[in-house]
């Protein structure tokens, strides 16, 4: 029995610091050194492996630089040089419609050019052409008119008329002449200044405004909404090398965006093996480190800002456990040796060479690399070779860019069994975008008062208890796309554009017609545009047209053209119904 009549006793040890000063405790010294040692025989720290520490690292690398370049569109490659401008920039470009605004500084450019050149005279009678001047718009229905959508537009329309009697000269129709003709053949007679001042108006037009040119408006697959390029390089044996970019949307470029790919003639041609440099480089190698690491030695404190024993991952998360295992376990054995590649080339290390602190120097092989694992490198999945060799594709992810010009929503309709291009953002025929419901719905206002002054045949009055109705209408900005079969022995189902019809008062039914030129585009020789049926998925796409502008290597401007494809989530339907009864 337990004695309850006993005396306890508790004693309290409490510290008392001699000094106010406290850093003779944070040092946390320890007098027994013996007891470290042991600690670090304990551990294998003494075991000798008679290795040294890698002083120099001799890495020697073979780069050539990408000289050919093809869109999807293309038929003979042109030449590219990475110092002129991104490759970004070079597959995105596109060639833009001759708005008002192009027009007008076109124009405005032939008169100073011609002003300049002394030719104040010619340039009167260029003005006073009535084949180059602008012309008002007439108010009468004209179905095949190429500006009745703008027309709609007040401030597009007044600007044209104000332009109109030779006030200025339309740059779009002086560069359609000039294709066919010199731009002396417009005066009483022949001027060798003045043609080759218009050679040099319509070298500008192509490269300031980009309306021609064999470079663009070729990468774009309007079949598939996305871009295609293919990029060439000659290798040390003389052989081609074919890069080719299977899709790009319009928002990143990297490395692992082109793939190798057969080599094909017109990208082989013009190649110049003169330009391959071989690079010799010596570096200071330095121990891999990251936050949270793994210290070295095991009296150290460690960071805990992050606790890499508490990573959970799945058995498919493959790059998770690369890296918590190289961080546990391997972290401390590797280490960094910087080397800067030039861009736009295609890089390869020809051989490495690592000397430690006794002089020794030890050859570093690559790893073997197969299909199924490619590191650091392009990938081959239809040439098996060459191997090893890395692209830095020379792009500019920061740039400016303007207000949307073009919006398309594609909208699959599965009640109706149709893909609807929705045209959200039209342009205004000024260089800008507007709304593109509103566009819509304005033109068929002002269509319908050029039609006010016929007369209609009215309807009769019939009354019965149900009403039939053929088929409804949808909005004027919803472009169709039927799913058709062009090959009968083929099971592949694209999306075909088609119209919708339009009725104004007494005028001959008309074919809406899409504003856009992302729409407007074709993928065959009959003017068709097909799309693909797999590039629509159940949300939806949506693809935009705006501007882009950077600066480059040596601080000049790009500016281009571009689209840009994405991911939607457009789940309306356009209430389309046939066979009514109401």
């Amino acid at each position: 029995m337990p004695d309850n009549s006993a005396l306890l006793i508790w004693e309290k040890l409490r510290p008392i610091p001699s000094s106010n000063d406290i850093a003779e405790a944070l040092r946390c010294e320890i007098h027994d050194p013996l007891w470290l040692l042991a600690r670090q025989w304990q551990l294998g720290e003494f075991k000798a492996e008679d290795a040294g520490m890698a002083a120099f690292t001799h890495v020697v690398t073979t780069s050539t630089p990408l000289q050919r370049f093809m869109g999807s569109g293309q038929n003979a490659a042109s030449t590219y040089k990475a110092e002129e401008k991104p490759i970004n920039a070079q597959t995105e470009q596109l060639a833009p419609s001759f708005d008002l605004s192009l027009r007008l500084e076109a124009g405005r450019m032939w008169q100073k050019m011609l002003i300049n050149a002394n030719k104040g005279q010619a340039w009167e009678v260029f003005r006073q052409n009535p084949l180059l001047q602008f012309k008002a718009p007439s108010l009468t229905y004209e179905s095949g008119s190429s500006e009745l959508s703008a027309y709609s537009y007040e401030p597009y329309s007044q600007i044209v008329v104000a332009l109109s009697n030779g006030r200025m000269v339309d740059g779009a129709l002086l560069y359609k002449e000039l294709q066919t003709r010199k731009a002396s053949d417009f005066l009483p007679q022949a001027d060798s200044v003045v043609n080759e001042t218009g050679s040099k108006w319509v070298q500008w037009v192509n490269n300031r405004i980009g309306i021609a040119g064999p470079q663009t408006n070729t990468c774009w697959d309007a079949g598939r909404l996305e871009y295609r390029a293919t990029i060439s390089a000659i290798l040390p044996d003389n052989t081609a090398a074919t890069l080719h970019m299977p899709e790009y949307n319009g928002q990143n470029m990297d490395s692992f965006s082109w793939e190798q790919a057969i080599a094909q003639q017109t990208l082989s041609d013009g190649l110049d093996a003169s330009q391959i440099t071989i690079h010799r480089n010596t570096f200071i190698p330095t121990p891999v480190s990251f936050p949270s690491m793994p210290r070295a030695r095991w009296w150290e404190f460690e960071d805990s800002t992050l606790d890499l024993s508490n990573l959970q991952a799945r058995k498919t998360d493959l790059g998770l456990l690369l890296l918590s295992e190289f961080s546990l376990l391997y972290s401390n054995d590797w280490l960094l040796t910087p080397l800067t590649l030039p861009v736009g080339h295609l890089a390869q290390v020809r051989s490495m060479r690592v000397t430690d602190v006794f002089g020794v120097q030890s050859y570093i092989n690559p790893v073997p690399q197969n299909e199924n694992w490619e590191l650091f490198q392009i990938t081959s999945p239809a040439v098996p070779t060459p191997k090893g060799w890395l692209y830095l594709p020379p792009v500019t992810n920061h740039f400016l860019q303007s207000d949307t010009l073009e919006e398309i929503h594609f909208i699959r309709d599965e009640m109706a069994n149709l893909v609807w291009g929705v045209e959200m953002v039209v342009p205004n025929g000024l260089g800008e975008g507007m709304d593109g419901q509103s566009a819509a719905l304005r033109l068929e206002s002002w269509l319908e008062k050029l039609a006010g002054n016929t007369t209609s045949t009215p309807m009769p009055d019939i009354s019965a208890p149900f009403t039939y109705q053929i088929g409804s209408t949808v909005p004027p900005h919803w472009i169709p796309f039927i799913p058709i079969r062009p090959n009968a022995a083929n099971e592949q189902i694209v999306f075909r554009r088609a119209n919708m019809p339009r009725f104004v008062g007494d005028f001959a039914p008309t074919r809406i017609r899409p504003r856009t030129d992302i729409l407007r585009s074709v993928t065959d020789e009959k003017r068709h545009y097909d799309i693909q049926e797999e590039e629509i998925p159940t949300t939806g796409i949506t693809v935009k047209q705006a501007w882009r502008r950077a600066r480059w290597f040596d601080g000049r401007t790009i500016t281009w053209l571009s689209r840009e494809k994405s991911i939607g989530r457009h789940l309306q339907s356009s209430g389309l119904q046939f066979d009514q009864a109401e």
